[in-house]
């Protein structure tokens, strides 16, 4: 028997990326400033969104001047005086306790000293679950009964270090231009906090998610009602991008220097989220798909940060307590392909196992992002050919000549047409597509503009490019 209907092929993937694109520019150009317009706490959410560049450990000394100023008007003494009300008592920081207070301290010395210092209620295990589904959905999972009185789950955006929201308005379907669509986050990342620092992040509260995460942009019942909308935080951070793998092929790791930064940005991120009182939150696999993190590195490196050494124990090689994150209940990490979240988790260990989650992606369904990636390809191909002829620095053009011949034979290679290059995996695509970004985001300014060389990205290893010339008048 025959088919009852006429088969619907997919369009090709240059089509459907314009499709996007096009979706994306009314969601983001039309939809979100109506939102803010009429909502003021998404507007304002926009407007102080906050860059923390480097947060140090958690401690009596590197609080912020609000969490300072609580802690003092809780010690401090008050005065009532005639006519003035309650007042604060002056007071200074090298004024002696009393007397009878210091009697009081001496007498409480003996056996029972621990117990002055044992928390009022224990301190309750880090919950940590592995769910295959994307990070908005795990994030409603998360969200509290009460919302007035408990914060909102926060989620991390796997962000581009260059670009505020990525490639979302070019029709990108990675995890920054997932929720940039569909939330209200992309007002909050201002052009000023970029380039991301290595180490910290954009820390934005009160974010609304409008559209529902698992239906298409173009499809009209997307649209959540006022009702079903939700507010999650958004901690945005760049991961490592194209790290130098060691190891034979199938087995490669992370470098020690590289693994190192790896935990370091993981602890940055979860110092701001200590800081800002999160209790739940989301994660992911982060860097492990194409910025070309292996997963185990990446899975092991979260293990170390979020389960550190038993209380009390010293890191042998820093000589330092680990740090705790007291306050966070309940870690998700979202991984929407299965296999990955699989291996994330066999490479995490401590009994965490893989949850079913709405909306999860086997192996195969990768097909449609290798078929997108030669569409970057094209339209990095495109841009760099225009901005080339702008360049008036000999040895610039020609840098910029050699990467986008590497562009050109692999678009061929994803064509089958032979080339005289070969492509050793997808990284190296990925990673040249990067490279010119950082190429075209140093010619964005005017070419008559004086370029300090610490000021210019590198575009092969350690050579650093020379001041472009100024172009006779």
């Amino acid at each position: 028997m025959g088919r009852t209907e006429k088969s619907q092929g997919l369009a090709p993937p240059a089509i459907r990326k314009d499709i996007r694109a096009k979706q994306a520019r009314h969601i983001i150009n039309k939809v979100v400033p109506a939102i803010l317009a009429s909502n003021a706490r998404a507007r304002k959410s926009a407007e102080n969104s906050e860059l923390i560049v480097d947060p140090g450990p958690i401690s009596a000394a590197t609080s912020t001047p609000k969490e300072k100023e609580r802690a003092d008007d809780n010690d401090a003494k008050y005065i009532k005086r005639k006519g003035q009300g309650r007042r604060k008592a002056k007071t200074t920081p090298s004024d002696p306790p009393p007397i009878h207070a210091q009697d009081d301290i001496s007498r409480a010395k003996g056996k029972n000293d621990s117990r002055s210092f044992l928390p009022i209620e224990p301190e309750r295990p880090l919950k940590i679950r592995i769910l295959t589904t994307d990070t908005l959905t795990a994030s409603s999972t998360l969200l509290p009964r009460n919302t007035r009185t408990h914060p909102n789950p926060c989620i991390l955006n796997m962000a581009s270090p260059l670009h505020p929201g990525g490639g979302v308005l070019a029709g990108a379907t990675s995890q920054e231009e997932f929720l940039c669509a569909r939330t209200t986050l992309l007002p909050s990342l201002h052009d000023s906090f970029y380039r991301l620092p290595e180490r910290g992040a954009v820390f934005t509260r009160d974010v609304l998610v409008f559209r529902a995460p698992r239906l298409p942009l173009g499809d009209p019942a997307g649209e959540l009602g006022v009702s079903e909308r939700w507010w999650v935080d958004v901690v945005s951070a760049g991961g490592l991008r194209f790290p130098d793998l060691e190891g034979p092929e199938g087995e490669t790791r992370l470098g020690v220097k590289d693994r190192r930064l790896v935990e370091e940005k993981m602890r940055a991120v979860m110092r701001i989220l200590q800081r800002k009182g999160v209790r739940k939150c989301v994660l992911g696999a982060w860097g492990a798909g194409a910025y070309g993190n292996p997963v185990r590195d990446v899975a092991e490196a979260w293990r170390t940060v979020l389960d550190p050494l038993p209380e009390g124990k010293k890191n042998e090689k820093k000589g330092r307590k680990a740090e705790r994150w007291t306050g966070l209940e309940e870690v998700v990490f979202a991984i929407s392909h299965k296999k990955m979240a699989r291996e994330f988790a066999d490479a995490f260990g401590g009994g965490v196992v893989v949850e079913e989650g709405p909306g999860g992606l086997e192996e195969d369904d990768g097909e449609e992002e290798t078929d997108e990636l030669g569409e970057e390809l094209r339209s990095k191909i495109a841009e760099m050919e225009g901005q080339i002829e702008k360049v008036w620095n000999a040895e610039l053009k020609q840098r910029m000549t050699v990467i986008l011949e590497g562009l050109k034979a692999q678009l061929k290679e994803r064509e089958g047409t032979p080339s005289n290059q070969s492509q050793d995996s997808e990284d190296e695509s990925e990673s040249e597509v990067e490279e010119a970004e950082e190429g075209r985001e140093e010619l964005d300014g005017s070419s008559d503009d004086p370029v300090d060389d610490s000021d210019v990205d590198d575009f092969d290893g350690d050579l650093k490019l020379p001041d472009r010339t100024v172009r006779p008048d």
